[in-house]
Parts: structure tokens; C-alpha cells; sequence
């Protein structure tokens, strides 16, 4: 009974970890533009919280995979659950550059995080091929073509939230090299989105499964990260004669800013019109959100206007309820799992 309840924690659980973070993220950009300490304590209380989240779930997954002896090859076989492996790099990039914000760069933080960052870079890409090559050779189900397949390009795209407090640090060689490998990663990111992203929503247009819902929500998400990359790239250090005029940039993320509120509030109308009930998948609601707060901040720096300050409030307040309905499905989701696993048990 005991390993058959640790079977249900896969990889998909740390959507949990990251749909925090991004709360924490939100809460942090507060703290940046009321300078409120509360604001601050609450994003360090949920940073943490995203990041313990992390390693416990991290643990129980470990022990699913250990319990299981490798007979089920859950994470090769199951394209959802590959994929969902890509989410450890985004809770590494994410988690810490938050850290580095509320703490500031030392010696010791730096070269940890610059460790880092080539780690999760690599986790990343090698989850990405990995990804590639399952889909070229396996024979796929219409239920794993969902919102998971795009996580290991998203992956990639994440490492621009780490790369300016390293490349600051160090600069030279070391910040070159990273800002290279941030503008290659955009690139794998945005091609692979073209390419897997439109797998992801076809699937879910021809099918209507409820579980792949929230693959509607992946456009706001992968649209908000070009805009937080094409910004943090503007204001690179050029080299070898590379650099982006940050006017160009702007006018290409207002562009795509206004694609993110058409695709947002078409997802608004799916969620309050197709609610979820004990489902895990509402969990991935949560970063592009926070993604779509910071494009949204990143965007009212430059245009300068104040409206857009209640935009990013709207969002951050549907972020705070959807961060409480994820709790509500996931108790739902266990309630259901241990009961089921009694009732076997019990037979």
C-alpha cells in the first residue's frame, strides 16, 4: 500500500513548487515598486516555501522512482512525465535568482549560482533532446500531447532570470559566454515552441480532454518569457558587434503583450466556465501568469503608463486565487488517490 501511495508522486508535483515561486515573484515586484516591507516578507515566505515544496516533493519523487526498481520506466516511458522533469531547471533558475534579489551577490552566492546555472543549462537541453527524440520514435497517445511537452523548451528560455546577476558578477569571458548561451536558448525556445507548443494545442483543440486544459494558458506563458528575454538581451553588454535596440524591443513586446491579454482573458472565461475539481494539471496556471506579470512591469517601465499598474494588480490577484484552487485540487486529488489505494489494498 505504502509503495502504490508513493507511485502517484511523479514529476508533474513540482508545478506546485514553481506555480509558488511565481507567486513569490509577483509579491517581490510589489516590494520593488512600493518599497512596503510586508510585501517583501511575504515574497521571501513563499520563495522558501516554494523551494522547501521543492525538495520534499523532490524526495518523495526519488523514493516513487527507487520503490518502483526501474520496472516501469515511468519517466522514459510517459512523454508527460519526461517532460514534466524539465520543471527541477525552472525551479532552479527561478528560485535562485530570488534568493540573490533578497539577499544581494556575494563570493560565495556567485560562484554557486554561475555552478548553477551551467548545471540547469545543461539539465535543460538534455531534457529538450530527450524530448525530441521520444517524439520523433515513440508512438504517442492523443493524452500526452499536452501542456507538459512544452515545459523542457520553456526550460531553456528561464535561464535569462539567473543570467544578469552572474554576468554582472563576473563579467570578462564568463559574462560573454553566458549571454551567448541566453541568446542561443531563446533561440531553441522560440523555434521548439513553433514546433511542440502547436503539438500542444492542436492536441487539446481535437480532444477537449479536461486534464489538458490549462495548454491554453501556454501562449500568455511562452509570449511573456520572449518579452522578459528580448528586454534582459537589450541590455547586454554587445559583443562581437551583437546588440538589440531597446526601442525595437519595445515595440516587439507591446505586440506580444497584446497577444498575452487576448489569450489571457480567453483563458478567464475557460476557467470560470469549465472549473477543475481534484485535478493536478491547474497547478500549471501559475508560472505564465507570473510570467505575465513581469512582462507586464517590464513593458510599463517603458511606455510609462500607469494604467498598466492595475493590469498587473488583476493579475497578480487571479495568480493569489488560483495558487488557493491548486491547494483545493490538490487535496481533492489525494483524498481520492488514498482512498483508492486503500480500497485495493484492503481487496
Amino acid at each position: 500500500m505504502k509503495k502504490n501511495l508513493f507511485n502517484i508522486f511523479g514529476s508533474e508535483w513540482f508545478g506546485i513548487s514553481i506555480s509558488t515561486l511565481a507567486l513569490a515573484q509577483v509579491y517581490l515586484l510589489i516590494f520593488g515598486l512600493e518599497r512596503d516591507i510586508l510585501f517583501k516578507y511575504i515574497g521571501e515566505t513563499l520563495t522558501f516555501a516554494g523551494l522547501s515544496i521543492f525538495g520534499l516533493i523532490f524526495v518523495l519523487w526519488v523514493v516513487s522512482g527507487v520503490s518502483s526498481h526501474g520496472r516501469n520506466h515511468a519517466h522514459w516511458e510517459n512523454l508527460t512525465r519526461l517532460s514534466f522533469v524539465a520543471l527541477i531547471p525552472i525551479v532552479g533558475f527561478v528560485g535562485n535568482s530570488q534568493l540573490l534579489s533578497i539577499y544581494g551577490i556575494s563570493a560565495v552566492s556567485a560562484s554557486i549560482s554561475l555552478f548553477d546555472f551551467y548545471v540547469f543549462y545543461g539539465l535543460s537541453l538534455i531534457l529538450g533532446v530527450l524530448l525530441g527524440y521520444r517524439l520523433y520514435t515513440k508512438e504517442i497517445t492523443p493524452r500526452e500531447i499536452n501542456y507538459a511537452i512544452v515545459v523542457p523548451p520553456l526550460a531553456i528560455g528561464t535561464s535569462v532570470f539567473l543570467a544578469p546577476f552572474v554576468m554582472n558578477y563576473y563579467g570578462g569571458i564568463v559574462g560573454q559566454t553566458i549571454s551567448f548561451l541566453v541568446i542561443m536558448g531563446l533561440g531553441i525556445f522560440f523555434f521548439l515552441y513553433i514546433f511542440i507548443g502547436s503539438l500542444a494545442l492542436s492536441g487539446h483543440v481535437s480532444t477537449k480532454m479536461h486534464e489538458s486544459l490549462p495548454t491554453t494558458m501556454l501562449p500568455v506563458g511562452i509570449a511573456s518569457l520572449l518579452v522578459i528575454n528580448l528586454f534582459t538581451i537589450s541590455g547586454f553588454s554587445s559583443f562581437g558587434g551583437i546588440g538589440l535596440d531597446i526601442h525595437q524591443v519595445s515595440i516587439i513586446s507591446i505586440m506580444l503583450w497584446g497577444f498575452e491579454v487576448w489569450n489571457f482573458l480567453v483563458v478567464l472565461i475557460i476557467m470560470i466556465v469549465r472549473p477543475s475539481r481534484g485535478n493536478l494539471a491547474v497547478w500549471a496556471y501559475g508560472f505564465p501568469l507570473g510570467l505575465f506579470a513581469t512582462s507586464t512591469l517590464r513593458i510599463m517601465a517603458v511606455v510609462n503608463f500607469s494604467w498598466m499598474f492595475w493590469v498587473f494588480l488583476f493579475i497578480a490577484a487571479m495568480l493569489n486565487i488560483l495558487w488557493v484552487y491548486g491547494w483545493f485540487n490538490t487535496i481533492i486529488f489525494l483524498r481520492e488517490k488514498v482512498k483508492n489505494t486503500g480500497s485495493h489494498g484492503v481487496s
